[in-house]
């Protein structure tokens, strides 16, 4: 017996219903300011990429950056990480994420990459996030 996914649900419509919807009520409709704001981030991660990739090259273990890379890099689930360096899954998350031990968050590869970040080190992404917020501006 099959199980209901709601991702694959149809109902079905009149086609001539359809057909009268307006443009703009429609599910992909996009306006000039969305469109706009799209533009702006697709360019501050463009702009903030090469200094994100080093930092994960140079400030991670090798572990660390081959989890880091599968997961975001390469669209890889936690499960396929887990195959990929036999490893467990909670392995793959704690390299990730970190752990709680002691009331604390310790580890993890976001967390080392946020307090690098955090520390001033990378002004290339201060410079970029400047330049984001003062486009948002223009954009609104």
């Amino acid at each position: 017996m099959s199980t209901f996914n709601s991702d694959f649900w149809e109902v079905s419509a009149d086609s001539e219903y359809l057909e009268n919807l307006p443009a703009d009520r429609g599910l992909w409709y996009e306006t000039e300011e969305d469109r706009d704001r799209r533009e702006v981030f697709s360019d501050f991660f463009a702009d903030v990429k090469p200094t994100v990739l080093n930092l994960i090259d140079t400030k991670l273990t090798n572990r660390q950056m081959e989890v880091v890379k599968l997961y975001y890099l390469y669209d890889k689930t936690q499960e396929d990480i887990a195959t990929i360096l036999d490893l467990s899954q909670s392995t793959v998350s704690r390299h990730l994420f970190g752990t709680v031990r002691g009331g604390k968050k310790v580890g993890g590869a976001i967390r080392k990459l946020r307090k690098v970040i955090d520390k001033d080190e990378t002004p290339e992404i201060d410079q970029a996030f400047d330049t984001l917020q003062n486009k948002l501006k223009t954009v609104a």
